[in-house]
């Protein structure tokens, strides 16, 4: 019974580390885990950081579209074009994919906290539609 207790304290403690180790950033299954400061901020700040987010998601598409006109600088970058990676090889693409995580990371702290909400859906549908445009070709 005592090597029961044992593995039952190790398991919770295994649980309890593998939650605080967890890094902050971009996730490798496409979420964002903020930094301490972002998560303790207030709505005026999280308004500001969300939105000026916002305009650089918006600039993206086309900074991938002139990524796609350049000749690719490394083999990587190559093969992703060639064979469809993730990114289409394409630095901007991969950009995208951490700041719009970002973004639905931070606005889901302002619900948290009862901000004014943000419509990100809206406020990114013309970068998101062009985005996938980008990632089909």
């Amino acid at each position: 019974m005592r090597i029961v207790h044992c593995f039952v304290l190790l398991m919770a403690a295994s649980q309890v580390w593998g939650c605080a180790s967890a890094s902050v950033g971009f996730q490798t299954n496409g979420t964002y885990i903020l930094e301490r400061n972002e998560q303790s901020a207030d709505c005026q700040v999280l308004h500001k950081n969300i939105w000026g987010r916002i305009q650089v998601l918006k600039s993206l598409p086309a900074k991938a579209r002139a990524e796609q006109q350049t000749t690719p600088s490394t083999a990587s970058s190559l093969f992703g074009r060639w064979f469809g990676g993730q990114n289409k090889g394409l630095t901007a693409v991969g950009e995208y994919d951490r700041e719009r995580a970002h973004v639905y990371a931070l606005r889901r702290t302002m619900v948290e906290k009862k901000c004014v909400d943000v419509d990100v859906d809206a406020e990114l549908a013309e970068a998101a539609a062009e985005m996938t445009k980008i990632r089909s070709n």
